[in-house]
């Protein structure tokens, strides 16, 4: 990660979440997906550093950050509770109204938290998802077999967590250039950096945890479809033009029915758009969030 980042540990409710910081100008919230590490925005992160206060945290239980102890109902590491405990890093940073970014998991966050956090929210971009919520209803018997870590991550303990201790460089190699159109653009060095991370029981355990509670983000979601209840903020969608509309049909299609105000666009690279297409991304950002 650029240089010119500072490190913070913030406390917030039972974690501590560790993040960079930079720049200056309205907040920017990055926030990564699986299997990855806040390291995962460092194509695009000192660029984006020179117009926004940009914030790149490692998800609770993720990368550095230690994450909340895990329950029997796996209510502390549902969106909306990792949500909550984004909104309280960003409140100790003094960043009262920012915008937000997130990838894969990430996006499920940041998803949630525009719909929990209204008032906080300026603008969100959400990279190669759909809501958890129609993720569910589209599945079929293909679109499981692509998506095997819903399946498996989401286990009961001590399975996943057993299998993938086990041998976790394999696993996590696996994941990138399984995901990846261009497995090459994620480097050694920064796999190196995922490895360091995965190898942690700990962070196995909260992957876990958070795949386990995917029942509650289904349940949050059709609450709020049943109320009616949009995102008001402008919305950017990019996804992988190779997988994810094959499966779940137009990507801004299904975000229109959840959001007010979408735009957006498929990118020719697989699932890991901003290290895979960074330069696409970076100039879609840049174009997006200067509206603000």
């Amino acid at each position: 990660m650029p240089e010119t980042f500072i490190q913070k540990k913030i406390v917030a409710d039972d974690c501590i979440i560790d993040l960079l910081i930079a720049g200056k100008g309205p907040g920017l919230l990055l926030l990564h997906g699986f299997p990855e590490t806040k390291l995962a925005w460092d194509k695009i992160a000192l660029q984006l550093a020179k117009h926004y206060t940009v914030v790149i945290p490692d998800l609770p239980g993720y990368g550095d950050s230690t994450g909340p102890t895990p329950d029997e109902k796996h209510e502390n590491y549902s969106k909306r509770k990792t949500g909550n405990i984004m909104a309280e890093v960003m409140r100790k940073l003094n960043l009262q109204r920012y915008a937000i970014a997130g990838h894969d998991r990430g996006a499920r966050v940041a998803y949630r938290m525009a719909l929990d956090h209204p008032a906080k929210i300026t603008q969100l971009a959400v990279l190669d998802i759909i809501p958890t919520l129609e993720m569910a209803e589209h599945l079929d018997y293909e679109s499981a077999l692509q998506m095997e870590n819903w399946f498996f991550l989401s286990q009961p303990k001590p399975l996943p967590e057993t299998l993938i201790g086990a041998n976790p460089e394999f696993y996590l190699n696996y994941i990138l250039d399984n995901w990846a159109a261009k497995p090459d653009m994620i480097s050694p060095e920064v796999r190196k950096e995922y490895l360091r991370c995965f190898k942690n029981q700990k962070v196995i355990e909260a992957i876990c945890e958070e795949y386990r509670a995917t029942y509650l983000d289904i349940i949050y979601d059709r609450e709020d479809r049943l109320n009616n209840k949009h995102i008001d903020c402008p919305v950017l969608v990019f996804w992988s033009a190779t997988d994810l509309a094959a499966h779940f049909g137009d990507p801004l299609a299904v975000w229109k029915s959840w959001a007010n105000n979408v735009n957006g666009m498929a990118i020719q690279c697989g699932h890991f758009l901003m290290e895979e297409c960074p330069d696409v991304v970076l100039n879609q950002f840049l174009n997006f969030f200067n509206t603000l």
